[in-house]
């Protein structure tokens, strides 16, 4: 049955019985006296007797790790990616006899006997059955003048 709107939704009884009070300062200061110590091993004990048996007294318990547990960690970690970085660094040097010599190669450049090619017109190139210049092997001497 729809209670009436008129009708309060709580009535004092509830909200007697649903009211507790907080320990004061001096209650919460004094140190526990043995029968509350005795209550609080007990419910400690039946907690972690219901978290699995056996098993759980098995389990290793989580702990912080301590300063020296995350020095030594950061120490490994930084000596992992210096190992890391010594690999790749030896994977990609040269080796130290190469197989076969190396060749200089020298830029190539009509010599100064060679006429200067000529600027192409607005039309496109000057001549395109005009053969190209032939490579030199001779080492430039300086910047030819076009």
């Amino acid at each position: 049955m729809a209670a009436d709107f008129d009708e309060p939704v709580f009535d004092d009884d509830f909200v007697r019985g649903a009211t507790f009070t907080e320990p004061s300062a001096r209650e919460r200061a004094r140190k526990p006296s043995g029968r509350e110590r005795r209550r609080m091993r007990r419910a400690a004990e039946r907690a972690r007797r219901t978290g699995g048996g056996a098993r759980f007294r098995r389990r290793r318990r989580y702990r912080d790790p301590s300063h020296r547990t995350a020095v030594l960690q950061l120490i490994g970690a930084i000596a992992v990616l210096f190992a890391i970085s010594f690999a790749l660094w030896w994977w990609n040097s040269s080796p130290a006899e190469p197989e076969r010599p190396v060749e200089r190669i020298v830029p190539t450049a009509p010599g100064p006997e060679a006429p200067a090619p000529e600027a192409p017109g607005p039309g496109g190139p000057a001549d395109p059955d005009s053969p190209a210049p032939a490579p030199t092997t001779d080492v430039p001497t300086g910047i030819p003048e076009i």
